[in-house]
């Protein structure tokens, strides 16, 4: 079933929640503002997209200074001329949806007002909330995701249950990273459950750095870099004439979604006269010195798009050198540093996940060279991710200065820097704790973040944790897929350990490239075939509970049309010697090992919790 049918189905899903939906209550902080705080205006002209075929530039960038980054955001929407809704966060100066540079120990302090039009009612939420939005969360509500981070979930940090922000109001976020979280590509973007999909589609969302990866992993060092934020749209065929995709996995199909690159399109357009239908793309430019190697960053902030990136020349596939995944730097957080790059032909990009790599620019010889993203096999239930082209290189000679100088290259490298391996041991550490989740659907309108030994129920805000972890401790999960299409597992708050991918091949499925032994905040997790005599496809990870983060958050499929129609449940982190630790032990349905608990990387943090009133 096409997502065009689910996301009207997210219509009705939500007016019957706010009808029925029960009253229950999470433990979390009430917050009372003590101070009225300066609304944002909103901004003239707001979300500009670029032509097809335009050269890629870095998206505006903003600095930390002595700790601390101070931005001010204005969320507003508007639709381009082929009637898409766009979103974006604009800066009273115009910057649409920076790229925002902070380092470890910083403090990212967003001042946000919610300038978008009013909207009905979606649900009523449970106290205690957080938000001036209160119980209220309407169709156009905002909060903000810090997606990756390794930051505490919250109040006015990186919480997204109960943060509400509704129009004309104006909501301050101060965000402490840990002292030792990874340097490299993290991201932001709205987390509203039940409208996620419609804001990031729209293209509410935008890079985030942590600085210093050069003294992590020194072959950047002094490498230009260059953010690369991929985003999906629908399609101008789709709004204009109702040209639907092709069945998911046809290799040169009619794409679901229009993918962009820095808000240039990539112009998807279908001649429908020739059999079987012929569709045609213009990419953008990226351009590279003669012989130059260059640092790409590239976030896949897409909505529903699965990528699978491959660099060719004359549609050869070329190397590339991986640097980091995720945010960590590969092979980074134990043994010598600096880490082992990993080379691949490809490399496999989920919604929401990132990947760090140093690109070789193509030799005289060459006429074409391309950012592809090869055919996905989606399932039968999937949509079409096909062959296509992101952007085509341009080697412009010896020079070329067209970005600006503070957000160029990469820093120069100055010692190793071992502070940052925040996940140190995981690998080795004893598990406290086995569980297993799966992902399941009831076609077209229902989809399952189910827990192994819970009653099977869809996303609600308003629900008690199915899961209780303990601080301190390593959990070991099998992530099921048990649905006809792939799904996009995320974690909030820490990393997990990938150890290892099963059941692919049974089920036409291939293995992920570079993952195993990496940590990740995003895995995707194949479709079953469908043939009761195969096993479920699945990833084991291990996850790392042993930091500050004590609260409750969630995890889901990063499809955000699958997210929206419920494929979300809740975790809360509690402390070891806490009164909930002590019932959740008690339960069936896990299995535990002994040993005595990790001790928390709780180094330097004293100064990060908010005072809340």
């Amino acid at each position: 079933m096409r997502k065009e049918v689910r996301r009207l189905w997210v219509l009705l899903f939500w007016a019957a929640a706010l009808a029925v939906a029960p009253s229950r209550s999470l433990s979390q902080t009430t917050v009372t503002p003590t101070v009225t705080l300066a609304k944002v205006a909103p901004v003239a002209n707001p979300c500009p997209r670029l032509a097809p075929g335009s050269v890629i530039h870095q998206p505006a960038a903003l600095f930390s200074q002595n700790g601390v980054l101070s931005v001010r955001f204005s969320y507003q929407t508007t639709t381009d001329s082929a009637t898409r809704t766009l979103y974006c966060f604009m800066t009273p100066d115009g910057l649409e949806n920076p790229t925002l540079h902070v380092k470890p120990g910083d403090h990212l302090v967003i001042t946000v007002t919610n300038n978008t039009p009013d909207a009905p009612l979606m649900m009523t939420l449970d106290a205690p909330n957080c938000g001036p939005g209160g119980t209220q969360m309407k169709f156009n509500s905002l909060n903000i995701h810090y997606h990756g981070t390794n930051t505490s979930p919250t109040c006015h940090q990186d919480e997204v249950i109960k943060t509400i922000i509704n129009t004309g109001q104006t909501f301050q976020y101060n965000v402490a990273f840990p002292p030792d979280e990874p340097p490299g590509l993290y991201w932001y973007h709205p987390h509203v459950h039940g409208i996620a999909d419609a804001a990031v589609l729209g293209g509410a969302s935008g890079a985030l750095v942590v600085d210093g990866i050069e003294n992590v992993q020194p072959a950047v060092s002094g490498l230009r870099h260059r953010i690369l934020v991929v985003r999906d749209q629908p399609t101008v065929q789709l709004q204009e004439n109702g040209l639907g995709e092709s069945p998911g996995g046809t290799p040169n199909g009619i794409p679901f979604q229009d993918v962009t690159i820095n808000n240039i399109t990539t112009n998807t357009m279908t001649d429908t006269t020739q059999n079987p239908p012929v569709t045609t793309y213009t990419p953008a430019i990226l351009h590279m010195e003669t012989g130059e190697k260059q640092f790409w960053r590239i976030t896949n902030s897409s909505s529903d798009t699965i990528l699978d990136l491959q660099l060719q020349f004359d549609g050869v596939p070329q190397t590339v050198q991986v640097v980091a995944i995720d945010g960590v730097p590969v092979n980074s957080q134990d043994g010598a540093l600096p880490g082992s790059l990993i080379p691949v032909t490809h490399f496999r990009l989920p919604p929401a996940s990132r990947v760090e790599v140093i690109a070789n620019a193509p030799p005289p010889s060459v006429n074409l060279a391309q950012l592809v993203t090869l055919n996905i096999l989606t399932g039968s239930d999937g949509d079409d991710d096909p062959n296509r082209p992101v952007f085509t290189i341009q080697v412009v000679g010896n020079v070329d200065n067209d970005e600006p100088a503070s957000d160029d290259r990469v820093g120069q490298f100055t010692a190793l820097n071992a502070n940052q391996r925040r996940f140190a041991g995981l690998g080795s550490a004893p598990i406290a704790v086995k569980r297993t989740v799966f992902f399941r659907e009831n076609q077209p309108t229902s989809f399952f973040m189910d827990v192994v030994g819970k009653p099977e129920h869809l996303f609600d805000p308003n629900a008690a944790p199915d899961i209780t972890a303990t601080q301190g401790t390593v959990e070991e999960w099998t992530i099921e897929n048990h649905a006809k299409e792939n799904h996009e597992f995320h974690f909030h708050q820490v990393h997990f350990l990938v150890e290892s991918q099963n059941n692919f091949k049974i089920n036409n499925d291939q293995e992920a490239p570079a993952i195993k032994g990496q940590y990740l905040d995003m895995v995707e997790v194949p479709n079953w075939d469908g043939n009761p005599a195969h096993p479920f496809p699945s990833v084991t990870v291990r996850i790392d509970f042993r930091g500050h983060d004590v609260g409750i958050f969630v995890f889901h499929c990063h499809i955000l049309n699958h997210e929206d129609l419920g494929m979300m449940n809740i975790i809360q982190v509690v402390a070891p010697d806490s009164a909930a630790n002590i019932g959740d032990r008690k339960k069936k349905g896990v299995t535990t090992k002994a040993g005595s608990p990790l001790p928390a990387s709780t180094g330097g943090m004293g100064d990060m919790k908010m005072k809340m009133h």
